[in-house]
């Protein structure tokens, strides 16, 4: 049972880091600015608030499914398993959402779309 709060509480911490990471973009983002989806500056774009909102959105549904089988696991072997899953999840998801924003942030910069 050890390793379910051990999990929730990385998971806690990439949420927080995430959340934290678009907050302090979306301070530098002009609220009508639509902010590219890809990695690259070509690709679709979404408004600001749906761009920096979803990912952390989506990681709290997704920590709250890989909770609920934590708690539902029976065997010790499954909830190492899952608590290995939810620790790797937790990280990828927050470097995949750091990647991205550097990206989006890069590509606003070259277009003089950020706040000084």
């Amino acid at each position: 049972m050890l390793l379910v709060y051990i999990a929730d509480a990385i998971w806690v911490v990439a949420l927080s880091l995430v959340a934290g990471a678009s907050r302090q973009a979306m301070r530098r983002i002009e609220p009508q600015t639509r902010v590219p989806m890809t990695l690259g500056a070509s690709g679709w774009r979404a408004p600001r608030n749906v761009a920096l909102v979803f990912v952390p959105a989506l990681a709290t549904m997704v920590g709250l499914a890989f909770l609920l089988a934590a708690r539902l696991a029976e065997t010790v072997n499954a909830q190492l398993l899952i608590f290995g899953v939810r620790a790797f999840a937790a990280s990828l998801l927050a470097l995949f959402h750091f990647l991205w924003l550097t990206a989006a942030m890069r590509t606003l910069a070259e277009e003089g779309a950020l706040k000084p």
